[in-house]
């Protein structure tokens, strides 16, 4: 069976909404619970078969999912713009900056992203935070605040390699 990459997102978009409102647990990569780069490694695990750890580093799991071997990383410049956020293509990975709730900025002894999240389209992504403790569903333009921590977007699709692969499941 061959499948379009379009038809990959929609896939990996509709895993996603059903993990809606699925309770947060720190170190949980799913099915049940999960923490920020557990849901994001669960999805692309489970429609692509993708470990988004492999070849990764950084102390925490967005890190690796950051740095792994997979995709193509985008960098966006602070604060992120109206623009920027146009570039990102449904079922990209988005970092945001987010060490702590105090820490709202990158600097240059914290450089990497505390939390991560799924692109849905229409300036909306899925994400897991435990100040809520679940899945959420997020707006960049009723919460302005993950627009101005937005740090970089991934896209996994443009590995060649792995996408030739995987369009054959």
């Amino acid at each position: 069976m061959n499948i379009t990459e379009t038809e990959l997102r929609n896939v990996l978009l509709t895993l996603a909404y059903y993990q809606h409102h699925k309770q947060y647990v720190h170190g949980k990569h799913g099915p049940d619970t999960f923490d920020c780069a557990g849901l994001v490694w669960f999805l692309y695990h489970e429609i692509l078969n993708l470990n988004l750890y492999e070849q990764g580093y950084g102390l925490s799991t967005t890190t690796k999912i950051m740095t792994s071997k997979y995709g193509t990383l985008t960098l966006i410049n602070q604060p992120c713009s109206k623009s920027a956020l146009a570039t990102i293509n449904k079922g990209d990975i988005l970092f945001f900056h987010r060490q702590s709730l105090k820490d709202t900025k990158p600097t240059v002894n914290n450089k990497y992203p505390g939390h991560c999240g799924l692109y849905l389209g229409n300036n909306s992504f899925i994400h897991c935070v435990k100040s809520q403790g679940k899945v959420v569903i997020s707006n960049f333009n009723q919460t302005p605040y993950w627009q101005n921590i937005l740090v970089a977007s991934k896209n996994i699709f443009t590995d060649e390699q792995s996408f030739e692969k995987i369009k054959h499941l």
